[in-house]
């Protein structure tokens, strides 16, 4: 697995490139409003608001995977997998969405706590 972390200040950006691919597939949320891209990117803002001394409240995380490993990577295992590498990684108690991208040959997710 090779994790990649970005951050930023504009959650509008992060929310279209994780959703707005056509090969992608919401697999696990908490916290998040999902009848569409803009009640999650607004689910998003409101949170940040409420820590407004965070200058780049933007967290975006790719975890990539080997193309041998997909046969063994359902999205359960995605989801569970990346649940743990945010619990590893101490990204606890706070929104989130998983999303999966078949987009370029490697099984990889987006996460955005």
């Amino acid at each position: 697995m090779i994790g990649k972390i970005s951050k930023g200040a504009a959650f509008k950006g992060c929310i279209r490139y994780v959703t707005g691919k056509q090969d992608t597939k919401l697999l696990a949320a908490d916290g998040v409003l999902l009848q569409n891209r803009n009640n999650i990117i607004q689910s998003f803002i409101t949170q940040s608001m409420m820590k407004p001394d965070i200058k780049q409240p933007v967290g975006h995380i790719s975890l990539s995977y080997s193309p041998d490993d997909e046969k063994k990577l359902t999205d359960g295992a995605m989801v569970t997998l990346a649940k743990e590498y945010m619990r590893e990684m101490n990204i606890t108690d706070t929104q989130y969405i998983i999303v999966r991208h078949f987009d370029n040959g490697n099984p990889h997710v987006h996460v955005r706590p």
